[in-house]
């Protein structure tokens, strides 16, 4: 099983990175006005957001930025944690979180 670490991303602009094996991703736009899903939890702007991107070229590919934002900011649960444990169990890795 693969192991992946989430960061807070020191890309401008980003707002975190997820680092896999042998690449990384930066994702969740920064300044972000509403916030995301996890954070301000409206239903209404997650169906906004989801209906905004959902044609993006990636969303679908576990190599890029849109879909660690869509499963972990986006995602079925307003709480960060247990997004990471649901892409846990979809894509069969380990994430640990260092995000200080």
């Amino acid at each position: 099983m693969e192991t992946y670490i989430l960061k807070k991303s020191d890309r401008k602009g980003k707002r975190f990175v997820i680092e896999m094996p042998k690449m990384s991703h930066h994702f969740g736009a920064l300044p972000f006005d509403k916030g995301t899903y996890i954070d301000h939890k409206n239903d209404k702007i997650k169906k906004a957001w989801i209906a905004r991107h959902k044609g993006d070229k990636n969303w679908n590919n576990k190599h890029s930025g849109i879909y660690y934002s869509r499963h972990l900011l986006w995602g079925d649960s307003t709480n960060l944690k247990d997004n990471i444990k649901l892409l846990e169990k979809k894509d069969k890795v380990k994430i640990k979180i260092k995000l200080n």
